[in-house]
């Protein structure tokens, strides 16, 4: 090489770095911003949550009514309560923190959230967790006509298993997509199918939130007395329509060609977009495994549903079960969006003011029965930790002992 060559040479990789440099600082700042944001939003939705919590049970007096001895202000006045006892229908004795005793109407009383879960009817919680229990094989089934479909031999009791594992490293990551992370790895290991194996575990998602959605709109549409569980099912059929038709157009356009979008990804390489596209229309050709997933998906979320209704009626809340199904998919997608550990601050922020309803469930009603829903899937998540401390995270141990 020439001496005006080796400078011309040396000169393109000085500029090479320099270019190099700025788009690895660039990619650093995206993810402190994205960090941020994220830390900004648990402080708001913690924010939120401790604001609008009672943490000690209080009675709320109404203005111009005559408190524990006799007292009458024209204020709404909030006392603390050290006791509440029965005393008749619609009545409760009381004693307050300043002394004063009495009997009072039954609505004014407000318990705190650790009275709530002291009182809490633990009959309804069992039967939340045989309800969470359930779910387990649905979505193993779901996965493994997936990965059948497409010709991926995967034992269903190895899927079952890996799903229970997946279930436990939810509680991990942000968001509830981390079981998905593990799962993936575990079905890629000793696999010589790697891609179409990762594309299962997206469109086992995929298919999940497709259950979510049809649930939400068809329970609200067609079943719901509430209004606000009607504008949910409205409103989450109308973006069902828009996705389907956006993601409907998008695959013809890809698929024929049209925009020479083929040609543009084979020069640019093939990445998530093209395989997604390529995975799609290879499930597209299995349309009878794609709707009986999406069918096991829509039980899925009825069970899941269910078992978070329970919880809500463990604490005393009253919610009509077709609200409970049109609301709870709602805070299930919120939670998805890998912002907050397990959608905490977010599941609580939107169920307050979806479910939070006066005379039918309270604000710590609600934060209880999240609380509570959390509970039943870490207690069923303890049996994948179990499985994966017994034989590590793989869906093919035949095939690495092979290797």
């Amino acid at each position: 090489m020439s001496e005006s060559s080796s400078r011309r040479y040396k000169g393109g990789e000085r500029l090479r770095r320099r270019g190099a440099a700025p788009a690895s600082i660039h990619l650093l700042m995206n993810r402190h911003v994205f960090t941020a944001v994220r830390l900004l939003l648990v402080a708001i939705g913690v924010t939120i949550i401790v604001l609008a919590v009672n943490w000690r049970t209080v009675m709320v007096i109404p203005a111009g009514e005559p408190g524990p001895g006799g007292h009458t202000a024209e204020v709404e006045r909030t006392l603390l309560v050290l006791s509440v006892e029965p005393a008749g229908p619609g009545a409760m004795l009381v004693q307050t923190d300043a002394g004063l005793e009495g009997e009072v109407a039954a609505n004014w009383i407000r318990p705190g959230i650790f009275d709530i879960f002291e009182h809490a009817n633990w009959w309804w919680v069992l039967l939340g967790l045989g309800l969470v229990g359930c779910v387990y094989p649905l979505q193993a089934t779901r996965w493994w006509l997936l990965m059948r479909c497409r010709g991926l031999d995967a034992p269903w009791l190895r899927t079952l298993r890996l799903v229970f594992i997946g279930a436990f490293s939810n509680f991990f990551l942000p968001g509830t997509e981390g079981g998905d992370v593990v799962k993936a790895w575990g079905a890629t290991r000793g696999s010589d199918r790697r891609v179409e194996a990762v594309m299962s575990v997206v469109f086992d998602r995929i298919t999940g939130l497709a259950g979510l959605v049809i649930l939400a709109a068809g329970v609200g549409i067609f079943a719901a007395e509430s209004n606000t569980a009607r504008d949910i099912g409205w409103w989450t059929a109308g973006a069902m329509l828009v996705v389907g038709v956006g993601a409907i157009v998008a695959f013809v356009v890809f698929t024929r060609g049209w925009l020479q979008l083929p040609a543009v990804t084979k020069t640019f390489g093939r990445g998530l977009p093209a395989r997604l596209f390529e995975a799609g229309r290879a499930y597209a050709s299995h349309p009878g495994p794609v709707l009986a997933a999406t069918s096991v998906s829509v039980c899925v979320q009825v069970l899941l549903a269910s078992a978070a209704g329970a919880c809500a009626w463990a604490l005393g809340a009253t919610h009509d079960i077709t609200v409970i199904l049109a609301v709870m998919p709602i805070l299930f997608l919120a939670a998805a969006v890998p912002l907050t550990w397990q959608g905490a601050g977010v599941m609580e922020v939107l169920g307050i003011a979806l479910l939070a309803v006066p005379g039918v469930a309270s604000v710590n009603q609600v934060v209880g029965l999240l609380v509570l829903y959390r509970c039943l899937e870490l207690t069923w998540g303890l049996v994948g930790a179990s499985l994966m401390m017994g034989g590590g995270v793989r869906l093919h141990p035949e095939h690495l002992d092979a290797s």
